[in-house]
């Protein structure tokens, strides 16, 4: 398998195009323990299932070996996101583990080859596509013909909403947090009905914008990885996911205003930790703080942390294989 020496050089080697750098290297080391929680107590049992909806593909075996260590025993799955050059290597590892790696491929949207792209990922079996960095709105009639093949090809798209990382540098980027708010995912969730779509960060800082953008759209959702739980906890305002995520399907009866017969409004949640492996139970802990605080049911948490994403994906839950 093809190396890179280690991901300081790999971070160094994308640096004006993959912004994908993890909170951790920004944060000081002490502030992974204050709002991971190691000493947490469980309101719930753990997870019996999990897919982790966005993980970038670190490119080195130690990446991969890393995921097998954390994610094996977790009974975890994780969708690895590569560009169409690691694409082979990718390949290998999730034909090695294929209980553990669900591949995704990494699509710039203005690449003239992004069509050609998508059309190899589904060609060597990938599930995913991730969008990011776009030059115009998500929403823009110039990418319809990606999400339009995506659709087709039922694989599914997973978009960066809201700000976006990226290391001091003097290189121009073209591209802006604006172009990529969440509510333009609501015009491709009714233009692509029979797509699935999921917009990273919970559209940060537009939670409120995302979350009625999913209200009304059953094909619709959003994973919570990034700076948001780090910040709700330093803030104690985990209990802000509630009064964002307000509605029940179970209103629909006696509010007009609600889709009736659409999904819980926590059912549009699904788990992610855009880390790197070995921070796989950090992320769980900061999730079930976000689930305590909010009184969020243990069937809820269920689907959140796999069985959702089990469902989108096609993948059996229990045999971890493609239905």
């Amino acid at each position: 398998m093809k190396n890179i020496k280690n991901r300081k050089q790999f971070l160094q080697a994308l640096a004006g195009i993959s912004l994908s750098t993890t909170l951790g290297s920004f944060l000081p080391k002490d502030s992974f323990a204050s709002v991971s929680n190691p000493g947490l107590v469980r309101n719930s049992p753990p997870p019996s299932f999990i897919i982790d909806s966005h993980i970038h593909y670190g490119t080195t075996a130690t990446w991969v070996e890393d995921v097998v260590k954390n994610y094996r025993p977790r009974n975890a799955m994780a969708c690895a996101i590569a560009y169409v050059k690691d694409m082979g290597v990718l390949k290998e590892a999730i034909q090695s583990y294929p209980d553990v790696f669900i591949g995704y491929g990494r699509v710039l949207p203005d690449n003239p080859a992004a069509v050609r792209e998508i059309e190899t990922f589904k060609k060597n079996g990938f599930k995913g596509i991730k969008f990011h960095f776009p030059q115009q709105n998500w929403d823009d009639p110039v990418y319809f013909q990606l999400y339009r093949l995506c659709e087709e090809y039922k694989m599914h798209m997973l978009f960066h909403t809201g700000i976006s990382a990226h290391t001091i540098s003097d290189e121009p980027q073209w591209t802006s947090a604006s172009r990529m708010r969440p509510m333009y995912l609501d015009t491709l969730a009714r233009l692509f009905p029979r797509a699935t779509i999921q917009g990273a960060h919970f559209g940060n800082p537009w939670y409120d914008e995302a979350a009625e953008a999913a209200r009304w759209n059953p094909n619709l959702f959003f994973d919570v990885t990034g700076s948001t739980l780090y910040k709700f906890i330093k803030l104690n305002e985990l209990s802000r996911m509630n009064r964002i995520l307000w509605w029940s399907s179970e209103e629909s009866a006696a509010n007009p205003h609600t889709l009736k017969g659409g999904p819980e409004a926590w059912e549009h949640i699904v788990f992610g930790t855009d880390e790197v492996p070995n921070n796989l139970q950090s992320n769980i802990d900061r999730f079930e703080k976000m689930f305590d605080e909010n009184n969020v049911s243990t069937a809820l948490r269920e689907k959140i942390y796999g069985h959702t994403m089990a469902k989108i994906l096609g993948i059996d839950v229990k045999t971890k294989k493609s239905k």
